[in-house]
């Protein structure tokens, strides 16, 4: 049951860690309450849930690598956890990157495997909310939303990786001269998707993918597409779960794509406009909470040292001794500056695209009676080039891809800062720890395992260096929102 009323304890926390959420409060006392009930339900979840079952289900996921944690998953529709960014017309919380990204450093303090479920989950839907396909949010966002609130979660994820194509996938330079090894090929009422996509997080349990792939291999960056894919089509298979070193509890999959026949309808966005649609304002979108998710597993890696080092050895207590005091605080601060990195981004991001997903008239537009929404007339007009253009017309008079830029140059920044203080202070805590058995070093090497993914996925931190100078620095490369009347691809 998700809270009304936030317990004053944790609005009082987030002004202390986050000061900057103080003008929040005076601009918009019901937004700030808002993401303080966000926080103390994930708070929530960790008590009951995360905290109980973390090391179980990371030792079970290491011994088979098909085993998910269902029963927590399932436990997450009752905290909210899968709706998280829905919006609240549709039956969901309504949240953007500020929410999102608090709510992820919140969980992953706990466990960044299980805080991943629905951190990959979100990444899914983010697709739909960027590209304005809004045909699909009464169909298919409204049926996550309420699938949660029967207990049975309809899971989703974002497939852009290919077998020989990761980081060349996520900027437009690389993907200009990539080499694809999957296409999908325009036929009578659609497209026949082939290839493989990997390392794919929830693809062995997502009901429903967003996907990016070109239309033509010599061509890739002009054809970079964005599709919807449902597990049920045929021809879709899940290869194999990868082995994994860290964040056990969701799984990274290969998947096959053999003639999968995806209709016209699938196309979010137009074609070939994949990479701004379909990559850049995700990952502006997506690399805060990304940076957010390191900075949780850096602060329960501090929370773990600290009650190691409260714990008397030999009549002394560790926490007594100034060097563990300075090392602390040496901690705490890189671990302050990760969090305003992805505050700052997650309130970029807000300030520009945010806008248009949370403006008076898409509000408005899901104030129309939900019947006339999922009507045939309302979804051929959504899914038709009058109603796309419209849509983008929208997008361009409410933000500026100016603004987007800076989003996501600030993101990226968000996301290397993030992982790397990830790394170095588990590293250190490990390190001050040392060999001695205790179950606080149980939860430290966990910490260590689960912060090295955050500086690889949603781009390496070298690619996010890479983005932050072009998109902050030197001004070589810009986010474009779609034109609002374009000749169709035929």
């Amino acid at each position: 049951m998700i809270p009304r009323r936030d317990d004053g304890e944790t609005a009082r926390r987030l002004l202390g860690e986050f000061p900057m959420l103080g003008e929040l409060r005076a601009r918009d006392k019901a937004g700030f309450e808002e993401l303080a009930l966000v926080v103390q339900e994930c708070a929530a979840f960790n008590r009951r849930h995360a905290l109980p079952a973390a090391l179980e289900i990371d030792r079970r996921a290491r011994e088979d690598h098909d085993y998910f944690a269902w029963d927590v998953a399932r436990a997450g529709c009752r905290h909210g956890l899968f709706s998280l960014i829905i919006p609240r017309r549709l039956g969901g919380r309504g949240g953007l990157a500020v929410a999102f990204s608090l709510a992820m450093e919140e969980l992953c303090s706990a466990c960044a495997g299980i805080a991943n479920i629905f951190g990959a989950h979100a990444l899914g839907i983010v697709p739909l909310l960027t590209s304005g396909s809004m045909a699909q949010w009464d169909t298919h966002l409204l049926r996550t939303a309420l699938a949660e609130r029967e207990g049975e979660p309809l899971i989703w994820a974002y497939a852009i990786t290919e077998p020989s194509a990761g980081t060349d996938v996520e900027e437009p330079h690389f993907l200009a001269r990539a080499r694809l090894s999957m296409r999908a090929e325009r036929v009578s009422g659609g497209y026949l998707l082939n290839g493989r996509k990997c390392f794919i997080s929830n693809g062995a349990v997502a009901r429903w993918l967003t996907l990016t792939t070109c239309t033509d291999p010599a061509r890739p960056l002009e054809t970079w597409t964005l599709f919807l894919i449902d597990r049920e089509m045929p021809g879709f298979t899940v290869v194999r779960n990868e082995v994994k070193m860290g964040q056990r509890a969701c799984p990274a999959t290969e998947l096959l794509f053999e003639d999968v026949f995806v209709p016209e309808e699938n196309v979010l966005g137009r074609e070939g406009e994949g990479m701004d649609l379909g990559a850049l304002l995700v990952l502006a979108a997506s690399r805060a909470p990304v940076g957010a998710i390191a900075t949780g597993i850096a602060r329960g890696a501090l929370q773990w040292l600290r009650q190691w080092a409260g714990e008397r050895r030999g009549g002394r207590r560790p926490l007594d001794e100034q060097s563990v005091q300075m090392a602390l605080a040496d901690m705490h601060i890189e671990l302050q500056k990760a969090r305003w990195a992805y505050l700052n981004a997650a309130l970029a991001f807000d300030r520009s695209l945010g806008r248009v997903l949370d403006s008076p008239v898409t509000r408005g537009v899901l104030r129309l009676p939900a019947s006339l929404r999922a009507g045939r007339g309302w979804q051929r007009l959504m899914r038709s080039p009058l109603g796309r253009g419209i849509v983008y017309a929208f997008m361009r008079a409410t933000t500026s891809g100016e603004e987007v830029t800076r989003a996501l140059a600030l993101a990226s920044l968000a996301k290397v800062v993030g992982g790397d203080t990830a790394m170095q202070v588990t590293a250190r805590c490990l390190e001050m720890v040392g060999t001695e058995p205790c179950p606080q070093r149980l939860w430290l090497e966990k910490a260590f395992r689960d912060a090295k993914l955050t500086q690889i996925y949603e781009g390496t931190n070298q690619l996010n260096r890479l983005t932050y100078f072009l998109a902050g620095l030197e001004g070589g490369l810009e986010v474009a929102l779609p034109e609002p009347l374009r000749l169709e691809v035929t």
